[in-house]
């Protein structure tokens, strides 16, 4: 099949299959996530805690009108990232255990029973604004990572190896990050936000 009789999506498709294949090693970092009674935790390939998630501490009166949020822990119970989200739908991720630094503002896009996806802006250290995009299921724990036509990450379910494939189970999934993006932190947040995108 040619380029010319290919429909537009699909060339679109196709050039974003080339980009990833080009511009990131193929050599993946699985993180995987437990999501239960005991909350929200990262752990790496060895069963070590990456990271744990908390209650984030409320916001000023000023800015608080009923705000919940969540902080993204280190195994040490070091803040990480704040993260809330405000009335208009949106989700704010700030630096550490405080609103002074803003890393990212997220907005939901699309919000049906099978499929969510975000907007995602970053200031980046030069003043430039970095966009990524999250598109998934939350039902089935699966979703993938855009920055621009980059794909660096993809969320799936953990299953069982045998004659057939064996689902574990929704309250544990895997996160695959492309080598070339190195900001887990980053990608540990925007899990939380896409976890929360169908809560209304």
């Amino acid at each position: 099949m040619t380029n010319s009789s290919l429909s537009s999506e699909e060339r679109e498709n196709e050039e974003t299959v080339v980009e990833v294949h080009q511009g990131i090693p193929q050599i993946p970092i699985d993180l995987f996530v437990k999501k239960n009674r005991k909350g929200v935790r990262f752990f790496d390939a060895f069963g070590n805690l990456r990271y744990k998630v908390a209650d984030a501490s409320p916001l000023s009166p000023r800015q608080n009108h009923g705000l919940r949020g969540r902080v993204l822990l280190d195994s040490s119970g070091n803040p990480l990232v704040s993260i809330f989200r405000f009335h208009d739908g949106s989700w704010k991720g700030f630096k550490g255990n405080s609103c002074e630094e803003l890393i990212f503002k997220a907005e939901q896009t699309l919000n049906t029973f099978n499929k969510v996806e975000f907007s995602v802006n970053v200031a980046g250290d030069d003043g430039t604004n970095l966009t990524f995009a999250i598109r998934g299921c939350v039902f089935w724990r699966t979703c993938t990572i855009y920055q621009d036509k980059f794909i660096v990450a993809q969320t799936n379910l953990m299953y069982k190896l045998g004659f057939r494939k064996h689902f574990v189970g929704r309250s544990k999934f895997r996160v695959t990050i492309i080598p070339g993006y190195s900001d887990y932190n980053f990608i540990a947040s925007l899990i939380l936000v896409f976890l929360d995108g169908r809560k209304q």
